[in-house]
């Protein structure tokens, strides 16, 4: 998980957690812990980096690009207007493919 998030790949710890059978809980707590012992410093995620994976799972079917490109102007907005800082990236995806 550490080295997806320090290459921005588009995945989530649950992703980890389904398949390694964790709780997720267990899984957050023994990488806080990992990257507090290791010193690393991760940038916080670009919650634009979930819209395409998200928006694929709503089964727009011919529309989905059409929804996945206005979401990400409503996150590049957001981000812009300071919305995102202390939100969680998935959350503010959501919003964005919700309102788009």
């Amino acid at each position: 998980y550490i080295a997806c998030r320090q290459e921005k790949s588009q995945h989530m710890l649950i992703d980890f957690s389904d398949a390694l059978q964790v709780n997720v809980y267990t899984l957050g707590t023994c990488f806080l812990k990992f990257r507090r012992l290791l010193g690393l410093k991760l940038e916080v995620l670009d919650p634009a980096l979930y819209v395409y994976r998200f928006a694929a799972h709503l089964e727009l079917e011919d529309k989905a690009n059409a929804v996945a490109l206005t979401a990400l102007r409503l996150v590049g907005r957001m981000k812009r207007d300071w919305i995102v800082s202390g939100r969680r990236p998935a959350g503010i995806c959501a919003a964005a493919l919700l309102i788009a």
